[in-house]
């Protein structure tokens, strides 16, 4: 194969039947997130061949340097970086994957989309609509590639149920129920960690784990016209800080095209790893 500058225009040249073009990827974060996406670019070419892109990590970015050296090593990245803006400067990278924490997903994203790369950025995108907003615009702007990382669209029973819907098969939706519901905080002694902080995380148990379930409700369902709900913290102070985010949240919704719903997530549900539901009941059948 004949090489060339790997990046969002420029990339190796094809030189086989089945092979795929190169692309750089830059990536910020090798926590939880960071080491989930890495996993699926080293596995793309087995899930799915041949992939449309071949990914190749250039660098991964993180403020601890011996941490983030080592995921370089462990991830299989060319470079670690402890400064996001070499990453997005990098023009070796042709995208930029922002796995970080939710106060460093607006500034180092915009700073990629302006040097025109495409973006990757995990739920929830910012930490208020505003911020949010900010992003979606910035990124139709810059003509590129962008996603935000609501990965649960993509698990073959999602798709199934919404091409299920599309053909008519379940008739009108009259009701969505949605949960995601998790344990991991209901002991009263777990620590202060930035997910319970509003300045860093935005949200706690809605932007977490809600964004999830709401994305969900607007892939199978349609927009939402209206809702009525309520936020919780049930622990408001916790070993080495204030939480003054949500613990869980529950609303009602009204969607455009008729139907209703129930929303749900909390951190709070002992005996829930990891629990996403979902029920819709149509004019023809449950799902």
């Amino acid at each position: 194969m004949s090489e060339a500058r790997v990046g969002s225009v420029t990339r190796s040249s094809l030189t086989g039947e089945g092979e795929a073009p190169e692309i750089g990827v830059g990536m910020l974060g090798y926590a939880f997130m960071g080491k989930a996406h890495s996993n699926a670019y080293r596995t793309l070419a087995y899930m799915t061949w041949p992939p449309p892109l071949r990914p190749v990590l250039v660098s991964v970015a993180g403020r601890n340097e011996a941490a983030v050296a080592e995921a370089a090593r462990r991830y299989g990245f060319a470079e670690p970086v402890t400064d996001w803006r070499v990453v997005v400067a990098d023009e070796r990278v042709g995208l930029f994957d922002n796995a970080g924490p939710n106060n460093l997903h607006a500034e180092p994203t915009i700073a990629a989309l302006q040097n025109g790369k495409h973006v990757l950025c995990e739920k929830p995108l910012g930490r208020t609509p505003a911020e949010s907003y900010d992003m979606w615009q910035q990124a139709a702007r810059a003509g590129v590639k962008h996603m935000c990382a609501f990965n649960y669209r993509f698990v073959p029973a999602v798709r199934l149920a919404r091409n299920m819907i599309e053909a008519g098969e379940l008739g009108e939706i009259y009701h969505f129920r949605g949960r995601y519901l998790q344990e991991w905080i209901a002991d009263p002694q777990f620590g202060h960690v930035w997910r319970l902080d509003r300045e860093t995380a935005g949200s706690g148990a809605l932007g977490d784990l809600g964004a999830h379930v709401i994305d969900l409700a607007r892939f199978l369902v349609g927009e939402i016209a209206s809702v009525a709900g309520l936020t919780r913290t049930f622990i408001p102070e916790r070993p080495g800080g204030k939480v003054d985010v949500d613990d869980a949240f529950e609303a009602a919704v009204e969607f455009e095209n008729g139907a209703v719903g129930t929303l749900e997530a909390s951190r709070f549900c002992r005996g829930r790893k990891n629990a996403l539901n979902r029920t819709r009941k149509g004019s023809g059948r449950f799902w």
